[in-house]
Parts: structure tokens; sequence; C-alpha cells
């Protein structure tokens, strides 16, 4: 009798390639934690006392939030950025001036949303109408009063006309330009291949900062290339940062209670490493104006929208597949995308903000002997800038994705495969 077959291995991986994959896995706490012994040598030091000397690096949330403050907050917070400035302790990453210059028009578009929501409630009808009444008083004064909601339509629509004739003149975009200029803005040096690897190994490992949003069509290249210019202005200037950002997400901060307490601390290491034994700190902007001594008014009303959006953005949402409510950071404009796990079933699925409100749809995840088993297709798509058809190999199952570039016109996108074997294709970006 014939000894049975042994079952082949799927042939998508190479032996080295499984093992490789493997040791990076299980030696993951080495890499990222290189010298255990620096975890209980170095110190670091109080928020209070890095305040005096370290630099200051803003986050996009942060620049955006003086649009839900007042007039007064916006003139002591520019006047706080324009003495970190003078003192050349003041840096914005670029890809936080880009993201600023993409969400400025949604803050607009939310200011004229809550001012016609708000004035709707007041102004409902033009006159009522009610014949027999004709000849009372009280009836009249209650048209009369009717009449002068009318006044406030026509005041509300040209406070819209003065708003949209803002342009790129609106008061914060405009009290930014003498602080946020070539010498306050830096773009990291990278190779644009291996970052995009390097970013792809760091979400397949939960590295932070940055997995959290892989989801997105530019794979949520966003925190990570804002993490290289921490680094880059670690490695150069030999200082303590102190990020100010208004975003918790577990990828940048430990959390409790729902609530980021302290950076992570593979950031924390690796920004010791790389600025020569340095610390890495993360406050909120309200923190950072307490640390200055700012006026407790402007400090207060900072507080109040920073809280407004930690509400929005932190949402409660049932999952598709157990209907158990989970807790995840969604941002608060529309289109706004996030990936949660639920804790009950294990099981990852989507969630999106839309103009009627939060939606859940259940997420295909693809386990890995299905990826390694997986034999990918040729498929035929059109660039999503030039239209041209071009040809790509993608994995069958669910989730797979692949980077494309178009020959004619060098845009660079992703395609991705849908429910069903549909194909999703992603925006483009044009190589610089």
């Amino acid at each position: 009798m014939s000894e049975p077959q042994k079952p082949q291995k799927p042939e998508s991986k190479t032996e080295s390639e499984q093992k490789d994959c493997s040791i990076e896995r299980v030696f993951l706490a080495n890499d990222v934690l290189p010298n255990a012994a620096d975890a209980f040598v170095e110190r670091i030091g109080s928020i209070e006392d890095a305040i005096k000397t370290a630099d200051i690096v803003l986050d996009t949330n942060v620049l955006l939030l003086p649009y839900g403050a007042g007039a007064s907050s916006l003139k002591e917070i520019v006047a706080i950025f324009k003495h970190l400035k003078e003192k050349r302790r003041l840096f914005l990453p670029a890809q936080v001036a880009r993201e600023f210059v993409k969400n400025r028009p949604n803050k607009l578009s939310e200011l004229q949303h809550g001012l016609a929501e708000k004035i709707g409630k007041y102004v409902g009808m033009e006159k009522l109408s009610f014949p027999i009444l004709e000849g009372v008083e009280e009836y009249q004064q209650i048209n009369e009063a009717i009449k002068n909601n009318t006044e406030l339509k026509k005041t509300h629509a040209a406070l819209l006309r003065k708003i949209r004739l803002w342009e790129w003149n609106d008061p914060v975009n405009t009290a930014y330009r003498d602080v946020f200029t070539a010498d306050t803005i830096v773009e990291p040096q990278c190779n644009r291949e291996a970052t995009l690897a390097e970013l792809l190994k760091r979400q397949r490992l939960l590295i932070p900062p940055g997995y959290k949003d892989s989801a997105k069509d530019d794979l949520g290249i966003g925190d990570f290339l804002i993490w290289k210019t921490i680094l880059e202005i670690g490695a150069k200037n030999k200082k303590g940062i102190i990020f100010v950002s208004g975003d918790e997400k577990a990828d940048w901060q430990h959390r409790a209670d729902g609530v980021g307490f302290l950076p992570r601390y593979e950031l924390v290491d690796e920004f010791r490493r790389a600025s020569s034994g340095s610390s890495f700190y993360i406050v909120s902007l309200s923190t950072l104006l307490e640390l200055l001594k700012v006026k407790s008014t402007s400090v207060d009303e900072i507080k109040k929208e920073e809280t407004r959006i930690q509400q929005a953005t932190n949402v409660a949402v049932d999952c598709p597949f157990c209907r158990v409510e989970v807790q995840c950071y969604l941002g608060e404009y529309v289109n706004s995308s996030a990936l949660p796990i639920c804790k009950a079933c294990s099981n990852k699925f989507h969630v999106h903000r839309t103009a009627q409100g939060i939606i859940t749809r259940k997420s295909h995840l693809p386990t890995e002997a299905e990826i390694e088993s997986d034999k990918p297709v040729l498929e035929r798509v059109a660039c999503p800038n030039c239209k041209t058809e071009i040809e790509e190999l993608l994995g069958t199952y669910v989730g797979a994705t692949r980077q494309c570039r178009c020959d004619t016109c060098g845009a660079m996108f992703s395609i991705h495969r849908i429910e069903g074997g549909g194909i999703r294709v992603g925006s483009f970006r044009l190589r610089g």
C-alpha cells in the first residue's frame, strides 16, 4: 500500500517569504524597542519643563479649531504662534498644510449650515392666514412679528453672501499667512517608493501611527508623513517635540475610557532614537494655551470646541454582524470612514459618515490561507484621470488591493476588489 500524499503547500509564497514574515511578527517587540535597557535608563521630563524649550509641531485639527472659536481667541492663538515662530520653535509639516487647505472649505460649509439650521428655527412662514381673525389686535401683532422674521431672512442671505465673498480670505486663513511661511513649513525628505513600502509594512504589523486609516484611498499615508516630519525635525534639532493635536486615535495615543492619555510607547522610543535621546509629547491646543498662560476665556472657548469635535468623532454604532454596540473614531466630515473591530464577535466592518447620517456595512476579511492560495487575474480598468484603459493583476478575494500607474498621464491610483467580484477604482494623484 502506497503512502498517502502530503497536501501541497500554496505556491503564492516561497518558503523564505513565509519565514521572513514569521520572523518579522515574532520579533516585532525587538524591532520597535531595540534597546530594552533604555526603557528604564531614559527619563522623560515633565511637560511643564518641556514647554520652555521644546519645538512645537501642529496637527491639522489644531489649525481648524479657531473656526469654532471667537475672534479674540483667534487673536490670542495667532499671537502665541507668532511668538513661537520668532523663537524658531514652531513647525508645520507640509502634509498638515495640505490637509488644512483641503479641509478649510468643510469648515466654511459647516458654518453656513449651522447658520441656516439655527435661523431656520425662527423663520418658518411668511404670514398667518386666518380671515376670521382680521381686525383682532393680537393677530395683527403676530403677523407683524412674522414680518420681522422675513427681514431676518434677508439679513441671513446677506451674511451668507459675505461668507462666500471671503473665498480664501476668511479671518482664520488671513491670520495664518504671516505665521506659516516657507521657514515654518517642513517637507520631509523621502523616497516615495521606499516610504510606501515602509507604510505598508507598519500597517501590516500595526506599528503606529497611521494603521487606523489604512482603508482610505491613499492608504492613510497622511499621519505617517506627519510622523516622518516630526522625526526629521527631532533628528536635526536634537530637542524634545510637543505635538499639538486633537487626534486621540489608538495609533497615536494609549487610551483609557475612550480618551487618549499618553503617546504610544513605540512613538516615544522611535523619536528618542531619532533625536539622540530627546522626548516626545502630545497635548491638545487648550493644554498648550494653558501651559503658555493664555487668557482663560480663550482657553475655555477652545476647550468647548475640542469637546464638540470629540463628541462628533467618537461615535457608537451597532456591529452589523452581532448588533453589539462598538465605539470608534470617525472623522467629522461627510465621506469619513473607519474600520473598527467588534470586541464581541471579532469581525471588522465599515463605518461611513454620509450626508444623511452614519451607516455601517459588513466587511469580508480574507484569511491568510485565502490570500496565500489566491491566484490573481488580469483586470482591465480605466485611469480615473485620463480614462486610458490599463491592465493589472488583482487578487480575487474581497479586499484585494493593487497600486496602479497610468503610462499615459502618470497618474497613481489604487484598485480594490469589492463584494460580488467587482472593482472599485480609488482617487488618483499625479507624480511630482
